[in-house]
């Protein structure tokens, strides 16, 4: 049994909840359940028993919930100590963002938290906005800059920017930009059923804009034939440049107005938006002055 065994035991006993306990350590509820399993067959004794409406932990479980979660505090907080050594925790921010954010985001990012304090240095770390959420929770990272919804009740979060999820189609592909004209109204596309026959470019599932446009499309009764499950939305952008496929992008990519070889429709559905926060600790968000980082970049963008 190791320190992520017991903060597995810990966080079942804490939510009464192996599904609850999944989504706060950002793992499948399978994959959770199989590691109870094998500590279970490690230990040679029950940590959990199920009633209908609930887990029940054991003697045993309630033991290493109790002793072990200092241990694990111990550990993170010597994590931290060692990330801190040679540089004043203070002044050393470490920033989380996915790799299209950080394309697109970074340097407005680093330039908004320099007008608060010039000599602040910065510490990048990229990846998936669950995993982020989940270093920034164990203070592994200081902020993360990601969009909506934040899924930890633990953090918090300070709007940047309101972000539009629009229906990209090559110029190559004139079938389907003339179909999307004539279905242009004042609120955008109301109708998405029509472009069925097309290939889509979607991102992997568990991904958050892939589970918006999963809702906006059962919400509209509408089953895109998805041609590739990409892991980057600029990657997204170049298969459709190339008319490999149409596909759904943030407004963040049409910015700059750059159609020359992308047009961008919007969606009349209410589920097409989403905010860009930044994300902290509380503790976190006070010293780095979020709330006023957050204004600052809203007049960058």
């Amino acid at each position: 049994m190791d320190i992520k065994d017991i903060k597995y035991i810990s966080t079942i006993v804490e939510m009464v909840s192996f599904s609850k306990a999944s989504k706060k350590l950002y793992i499948s509820q399978p994959a959770l359940s199989q590691s109870i399993r094998r500590i279970e067959a490690e230990l040679g004794v029950p940590l959990f028993a199920r009633d209908r409406t609930k887990v029940i932990p054991t003697a045993a479980a309630l033991q290493i919930a109790k002793e072990g979660m200092p241990l694990v505090r111990k550990v993170e907080a010597l994590t931290q100590s060692i990330i801190n050594q040679g540089s004043d925790a203070a002044y050393h921010v470490r920033i989380g963002l996915s790799q299209f954010y950080g394309h697109h985001m970074l340097g407005k990012t680093l330039k908004s938290f320099q007008q608060i304090e010039p000599s602040w240095e910065f510490h990048v770390v990229e990846g998936e906005s669950h995993f982020l959420e989940q270093q920034i929770c164990d203070g592994l990272v200081d902020v993360g800059l990601f969009p909506t919804p934040i899924y930890s009740q633990d953090l918090e979060s300070y709007p940047v920017l309101d972000e539009q999820i629009l229906l990209a189609i090559s110029v190559e592909n004139k079938k389907a930009i003339a179909i999307a004209d004539s279905l242009m109204t004042l609120d955008g596309i109301h109708d998405i059923a029509p472009f069925g026959a097309f290939p889509f470019i979607l991102l992997r599932e568990g991904l958050k804009l892939r589970t918006l446009v999963n809702r906006l499309c059962q919400a509209e009764s509408f089953v895109p034939k998805a041609v590739i499950g990409s892991e980057n939305l600029d990657t997204c952008r170049s298969l459709v440049e190339d008319d490999y496929g149409i596909t759904f992008l943030p407004s963040t990519l049409n910015r700059k107005g750059d159609d020359d070889k992308v047009k961008f429709y919007p969606l009349a559905s209410k589920l097409c938006f989403r905010q860009l926060v930044l994300v902290a600790r509380s503790d976190r968000a006070k010293r780095f002055h979020l709330p006023e980082v957050a204004n600052i970049m809203q007049k960058f963008l």
